[in-house]
């Protein structure tokens, strides 16, 4: 492990090491300036990754769960067998009315079940999102190679690089909202020029994109809303590769 080690700083920043080798890890930390200074930045970086993907549920989910819930009819107690009342049978005219009135309770309630159902699928759908998104993030960080550019004169955002995944991951610092008609898109340039490495559809939220064989420089710009086969501004962010 000792010819390797400088390679787990990812892994040690967001504690994916077992017990010996976090121990062996951290006896060479103590010795070792480089790996000290990795690991603090990695860790920087996987504090801001969290909070890029941590989402508050939306203010209405309370006050909604609430007013379904006093619309939710509670089941009766189980009292045994029913046994019919003997009396005088309710005119017509009630029962017509009373069957009505189920009726028209039983399709709003269908009504409500089905909405219920699809905003229970569009939640499942954004989580499954959110899910995967955190786990393409999680792999870059912890990939053993993982290694953080930043620039210190610019504050708009820093890469988490692994050659071994051929991955990044794009962490936005201070990029301000785009117009209503932009979105801010990345590109991996080389020799051959610059080509999309997609959209960054929230400048709050960290994305994860494949390098490339030939990338040498990684930039942001600001491109009409759904993004251009070319750059056509001035990058925003622009950070060497190697």
């Amino acid at each position: 492990m000792n010819a390797e080690i400088h390679t787990l700083t990812g892994a040690y920043a967001i504690n994916a090491l077992s017990e010996t080798e976090r121990s062996a890890f951290e006896e060479h930390l103590a010795r070792c300036a480089a790996c000290s200074k990795e690991v603090a930045e990695l860790r920087e970086t996987a504090a801001k990754l969290g909070s890029a993907v941590a989402t508050p549920p939306p203010e209405s989910l309370r006050p909604d769960v609430l007013a379904r819930i006093r619309r939710v009819r509670q089941l009766p107690p189980d009292e045994g067998p029913i046994v019919p009342l003997r009396g005088r049978k309710w005119p017509l005219r009630a029962t017509s009315l009373a069957a009505a009135a189920a009726a028209v309770v039983a399709i709003a309630l269908g009504i409500q079940v089905i909405s219920m159902d699809r905003d229970l699928d569009r939640a499942n759908d954004q989580l499954s999102a959110l899910t995967d998104r955190q786990a393409q993030l999680s792999g870059v960080l912890a990939a053993p190679d993982a290694r953080v550019i930043a620039d210190d004169d610019d504050v708009s955002g820093s890469l988490v690089v692994s050659e071994k995944l051929g991955k990044l991951a794009f962490v936005p610092g201070t990029l301000p909202e785009p117009a209503a008609d932009e979105t801010y898109q990345l590109w991996l340039i080389g020799p051959e020029g610059a080509r999309s490495a997609g959209l960054l559809p929230d400048p709050s939220v960290s994305v994860v994109a494949e390098i490339g064989a030939d990338a040498e420089m990684f930039g942001v710009t600001v491109e009409p809303k759904g993004g251009s086969e070319q750059p056509t501004s001035d990058p925003v962010v622009l950070l060497a590769l190697s």
